[in-house]
């Protein structure tokens, strides 16, 4: 495994540096990094529904979209960022995290600082109850990029101001906000997030075997360069094009928000979009195609997933469950 070295605090670039490692490096990597202040917006979602697009125009706070799915996150220069790219492993079992082994590391790290921190739910690091740690995949063939953030201080104003959830995020739940369910890891320790994330950065080397370091070669910032460039700088990518919907509906799952965005007429639906922030192996716009041309009747989109395993797309959904979903659409009022 190699360390890399990535002093650049521009999310867009480090969001291309982690899609080239991943297409085009053999060897293991893990990465530690920073951004500066940024939305980090999870594949799947509606960009422009995650946040105050006004507070954070007044702030200059940077918004791209990751690679991975799962939820909308505020960093900036008081967290860090860490990646870890390595063969996909789904688990000991049907039912085990495939997030747990990567994350484990990191649990480790802050235990052995005197922080009671436990990996919790389908991707948290928590401690004393309060979330410090969120955590991502995207799969690319048989490799896998795992990142994460870790609230080592935080801008609760921030947080508060320039995330907006959906408000079906918090249904049933005590917790009204982001911002009161996290917590941060200064106060446990005696070093600031520079120091941090040297500590994090010996920690992981120690965990993987680590002997060797390097920076981005020349030859290879152009490629990063240009997936910069076509990719995450790119309005297309991080916002979207947005339809006209005649339905949508929100619902919570254990496994994560989903949104159906629907045009239906002629009784088909002529075209739909699956939104939120779940986690998938496969694009899950290919799924949302397997619904154009179906009827919302139960037996048309049995036909339409004929062959398809939609955990592939939202890991944690049973066919009937998204059937189901869809059937819902139905009942609420054209948007």
């Amino acid at each position: 495994m190699l360390l890399i070295e990535n002093p650049s605090t521009d999310p867009a670039y480090n969001h291309a540096l982690e899609e080239y490692l991943l297409k085009n490096l053999q060897e293991d990597v893990v990465m530690v990094w920073q951004n500066v202040p940024t939305i980090l917006i999870g594949r799947n979602q509606d960009a422009l529904c995650e946040y105050d697009a006004d507070y954070v125009r007044e702030k200059g706070i940077r918004v791209v979209r990751r690679l991975s799915g799962g939820g909308a996150i505020y960093c900036d220069l008081r967290n860090l960022q860490y990646s870890l790219i390595a063969p996909f492993w789904s688990g000991g079992g049907e039912d085990e995290n495939p997030f747990l082994k990567f994350a484990s590391p990191v649990v480790g790290a802050l235990k052995r600082l005197g922080i009671d921190a436990e990996f919790t739910g389908r991707n948290d690091i928590t401690v004393e109850g309060k979330k410090v740690s969120g955590n991502a995949q995207f799969r690319y063939g048989d490799r896998v990029l795992h990142h994460g953030t870790l609230l080592f201080d935080v801008d609760r104003e921030a947080i508060s101001r320039a995330l907006r959830p959906n408000p079906v995020k918090f249904v049933n739940k005590q917790v009204r906000s982001v911002a009161s369910r996290i917590g941060t890891l200064a106060p446990y320790v005696r070093m600031d997030v520079r120091d941090f994330m040297e500590y994090l950065k010996e920690q992981l080397m120690g965990h993987y075997g680590v002997r060797e370091t390097c920076a981005v070669h020349q030859e290879d910032l152009r490629e990063v360069l240009r997936i910069k460039r076509e990719r995450f700088d790119s309005p297309a990518w991080n916002f979207g094009i947005r339809y006209r919907f005649t339905h949508r509906y929100d619902v919570r799952h254990p496994f994560g928000m989903i949104g159906y965005r629907l045009e239906v007429g002629r009784s088909l639906i002529e075209h739909a979009e699956i939104l939120g922030d779940f986690f998938g192996d496969r694009d899950v716009f290919e799924l949302a195609g397997r619904l154009k041309g179906c009827a919302i009747e139960r037996e048309s989109l049995r036909r339409g997933l004929e062959g398809v395993r939609v955990d592939d797309y939202i890991r944690g959904m049973e066919n009937e469950v998204l059937i189901q979903d869809v059937l819902a659409v139905q009942a609420t009022d054209a948007a």
